[in-house]
Parts: structure tokens; sequence; C-alpha cells
């Protein structure tokens, strides 16, 4: 009787054991991580560059890749193979400190960034300008739109979208011949008609702020993302973001 009992506990270890492993193995969809700024400041969208950098070494030791939207886009579609462990880590805006502090952080690292910039904001004051973008692409960096005003794209008529779209892809292949066709919309607009107009205007993947992982065969122009913000908890935050990520996707939630 007790042997029987005895091999119902350890039984129910091991089944706890494995569901406890299968909790925390890594997911097969590809996480896309969005910053905004890179400094001190209070606001949430703020990541200090110390705590940026201890991100990215955390990623590196947990056996991420970091790759483009561009490639990403290329593995979701089948065109090519990803790394065993895929991650985007984007930045939207263009701001200055895109330039001065994460720029030389991902290339110490020897990591990859994109960046959507607003392309009708670049050289004013705490924008990135064209020869920063410039060296920045010249450095294995991925330079995308992000419109050329940053309107709310929902409020806006069927011709002043297209306009935002187009004209700022052409503003960056201008002034940056290796710029990529991808987007990411302002405030995570991912209504219908820009969806619809993005194939239109040269676009080949777009990003919107839908939480979640990505998987293969899905719309590349509605890729989904997860936003980093200022840390209270230092690794522990992201790691517990990453976690919950791929949690939810393996639940399907």
């Amino acid at each position: 009787m007790r042997r029987r009992g005895l091999f119902a506990f350890l039984g129910m270890l091991l089944l706890a054991a494995g569901i406890l492993a299968w909790l925390v193995s890594p997911g097969s969809g590809v996480p896309v991580l969005t910053y905004h700024h890179i400094g001190d400041g209070p606001e949430w969208f703020n990541t200090s560059a110390a705590e940026f950098e201890k991100q990215l070494v955390f990623l590196r030791d947990q056996g991420y890749t970091t790759v483009s939207v561009m490639e990403l886009a290329a593995g979701l579609s089948g065109a090519a193979q990803l790394p065993s462990r895929p991650v985007v880590i984007t930045f939207d805006d263009g701001y200055e400190d895109n330039y001065t502090a994460a720029f030389p952080i991902l290339v110490r690292q020897q990591m990859r960034g994109t960046f959507f910039v607003v392309t009708g904001k670049i050289g004013q004051m705490g924008y990135m300008n064209w020869e920063q973008a410039r060296k920045m692409s010249e450095g294995g960096m991925e330079l995308g739109s992000h419109t050329v005003n940053h309107y709310t794209l929902n409020e806006i008529n069927l011709k002043e979208l297209e306009r935002e779209l187009l004209s700022s892809r052409l503003m960056l292949e201008n002034n940056l011949p290796a710029s990529a066709p991808i987007f990411a919309n302002p405030f995570g607009e991912t209504a219908p008609a820009v969806v619809n107009l993005l194939g239109r205007t040269g676009y080949s993947a777009a990003c919107s702020s839908v939480v979640g992982v990505n998987h293969p065969g899905e719309n590349l122009y509605m890729i989904r993302r997860l936003s980093v913000p200022r840390s209270r908890f230092g690794l522990w935050d992201l790691r517990a973001r990453l976690w919950w990520l791929q949690l939810a996707d393996r639940l399907g939630v």
C-alpha cells in the first residue's frame, strides 16, 4: 500500500515537473520588441542606456539572435530560414537618442535594430537627422517608415492616408537607398483601410501594436509586437513579459 502511494506521489511529481517545464520552455512564436526613447526621462517609454544594454545581453544569453523586420517577413513567408530563436528589436519615432544611445549599444553588442522614423520630423529638435540616419543604415541598422507627420491614421481621409504612406517611403528611399519598405503604424492603428493601402503604396511588411508573437503564414502587414516600458524591477520585467507572451501564445489567449 505504501509502495502504491509512493508511486502515485512520484507520478504526480513528474507530471508537475513536466507541466512546469512546458510552461517555462521557449515557444515557437517570434517576439518583436518595441522601444521609443533610450534615456533617463521619467516617462514610461524611456529605457535607460544601462538597462537597454542589460536587456540585450540577457536576450543573447537566452539564445536569441536579432533579425530585421525584412528578415522576419522573409522567414514568416517561407522565403528564407530564420535562426533558431529570432527576436526583432524595433524603435518608433526616430528620436535623436536612438542614434546617440541605442545605436552604439547595438553595435557594441553586435546586434541589429529596426528604426521606424517620422520622415517629416527628421532634423527637428529631439529627432535624428538624415546624416545620423545614414550612419545607422551604413552601420547595419534597418530603417523604415512611421509616416510623414505621425497622424492618427483612422482620423484622416483615404487620400491623405495614401499620401502619408507613399511620401514617407519615397523620402526614405531618396535619402537612404538602403532603407527597407517596411512600416509601423502610429499609435498602433490597424484599421482595414491602412492595411489595404500598404501593399498598394509599396510596403512589404508592417508592424502593429497588437500584442503577441508571430508565426509563419500570418499577415505580414499585422506583425505583432511587445512594448518594453521603463523597468521598475530590472531584468525581471523583460523576463516576465517574454514568459507571459509565450505562455499566452501557447494557451491561445
